[in-house]
This record gives structure tokens, sequence and C-alpha cells, in this order.
């Protein structure tokens, strides 16, 4: 059996070394070189067992349509689109040899960027590089996107709290508000909080970028926050968790964030305990944040 096992071990090398010659000299081939990423506006997903992924451009910024609505990741939409642009260490003919061979009849999963359409087969036994198919040519290339094809839709979600454009009016918590009167931000129910501790929560709003993102979780009695944008628009916030970390769920979106360490002592307005409140105190309120 060991014998066997080493003689088809060698059969599959001399194979693929004879299958896959790879070009001598000049500059690597590419899966799809002729594909412009910034011609792409639409990029489809379908994969077998799971919901499909449509994404569409919009200006500048990329948005999940399906199976969620949200702002995408830009690095994880970049990795998609730069899928044309990976290297082809080889590639085969499906007339000689049959995309069955290689997973590619019904394959898992089915990009397609516009209505150029890349199908993903199995792995190469010797290397693990991918085939895929691209216009009647199949390609091996690096493995680098299947995980992230066949992950949760939450995967992709942008990780910064609030957009760009995103103007701060007022934040309604839980237990209080915090809200802007005469140029000066203060809360609806006073708390001995300093003028620089109100700064750094509405700066920790602003720039709030969350390390990951999953699928949401409601809870039995959950307690929300309210940002508020000066044009009227609300996003409401549902605090998950506040140990050992912070997680904010955007129920709308399905989709909930996992904070830093010390996210919550800034976002919800918490002294820290290590460092106590500073002695002597300003009055709750500090200059406007725009």
């Amino acid at each position: 059996m060991i014998n066997l096992g080493l003689a088809a071990f060698v059969a599959l090398l001399l194979a693929a070394l004879f299958l896959f010659k790879p070009e001598a000299g000049g500059e690597p081939a590419r899966l799809a070189a002729g594909l412009q990423r910034d011609t792409i506006n639409r990029i489809e997903v379908r994969r077998q067992g799971l919901a499909d992924f449509i994404f569409e451009k919009q200006g500048a910024d990329w948005f999940m349509q399906v199976p969620l609505a949200f702002r995408a990741n830009p690095a994880r939409l970049d990795a998609l689109l730069s899928l044309p642009a990976s290297e082809s260490h080889a590639e085969l003919d499906p007339a000689k040899h049959p995309p069955e061979r290689f997973e590619l009849g019904q394959p898992a999963i089915i990009m397609k960027l516009n209505e150029h359409e890349f199908r993903f087969g199995g792995t190469d036994a010797i290397d693990g590089r991918r085939y895929i198919l691209f216009q009647d040519r199949i390609h091996l290339t690096d493995d680098f996107l299947y995980r992230q094809l066949t992950t949760h839709a939450a995967f992709f979600a942008d990780l910064k709290l609030l957009p760009e454009a995103f103007t701060i009016a007022r934040i309604r918590f839980p237990d209080n508000e915090l809200y802007q009167a005469n140029g000066q931000w203060r809360l609806k129910t006073p708390r001995d909080i300093s003028p620089a501790r109100l700064q750094r929560g509405l700066s920790a709003w602003r720039d709030a970028v969350a390390i990951s993102a999953s699928a949401f979780k409601p809870t039995a009695a959950p307690e929300r926050i309210r940002v508020i944008a000066d044009d009227g628009q609300t996003l409401e916030f549902i605090i998950v968790a506040t140990e050992p970390y912070l997680i904010l769920g955007r129920e709308a979106l399905g989709i909930q964030f996992h904070m830093g360490s010390d996210d919550a002592q800034r976002l919800l307005l918490k002294e820290d305990p290590r460092a106590g409140n500073a002695a002597g105190a300003n009055p709750p309120s500090v200059p406007s944040a725009k």
C-alpha cells in the first residue's frame, strides 16, 4: 500500500509537470489581463448551499445589496477586484481536459465581475493552487479568495461606524443625551464629567473603527444608542455587550461590530476607572466639535 501511494504521488507530480509548463521569461500571465478594474461596477457571487452576494458601486464606494445591505469594506472589495490581475501559473484547454476533473462542472463558487464569469474549482494536489475557469480556459491560480467567498456576509462590512460625511448633531444614550446648545456640547442630565472627556467621546464616535464584524445576535432587553446627524439621519446601535469588549449591533443591517478594549469608555462616556475623575472638573460642556 505504501508503494502504491508513492507511485500515485509520483504520477501526480509528473502529470503536473507535463500539463502545466510555465512560460519562460517575460511578464507572468494574468488571469484576465484585459479586464480593467475601474470598469467594474457590479460583483455577483453565486454560492452553492449559501446565500449569494451582490455588490454594486455607487460613486466611489461599494455597497452590498444581497443578502444584507450595508457599505462594504474597501479592503475586502479590493481583494475581489484584484482577481483579474492575479497570476495564472498555467492554463489548460477544457476541450482536452474535462472541467469535471477539476471540480468545475458544477462549481461551488461562481463570481461575476460585470458580465465576466469566473468559475472556482478544486485545488491542485501538489501546491494547493486553485483551478479557475475563465473564457474557455482553465487557469491555475494562487488560492487567496475562496475562503472569503464562503464566509458570512458580515465579513464584507465596512468597519467604520459612521459614514465619512456624517456630522453628529446629538447622541441619545440609554440614560442620557449629548446635544449642542449655543456652540457648546452638553449632557441633558448633567454629570461630573470634564469638557475634555466629552470631546474625546465625540471624537471617538466620529472616528470609531471596529476590529471585526459578525452576524447580529439579538439580546433579551436591548439598550439602544441613536446617533443623529444634523440633516436628521439617524443610526441606531444596540449595546450587545460591554464586557470583556464592547459589541455594538446594527439590527437593521443584520451585523454587529466588535470594538477595541478601550472603546467602551470613550463611546459610552464612561470614565476610565484606572484613571479616576479629575478633581475640580469643569461644567459638562465643550465647544462645538464641528
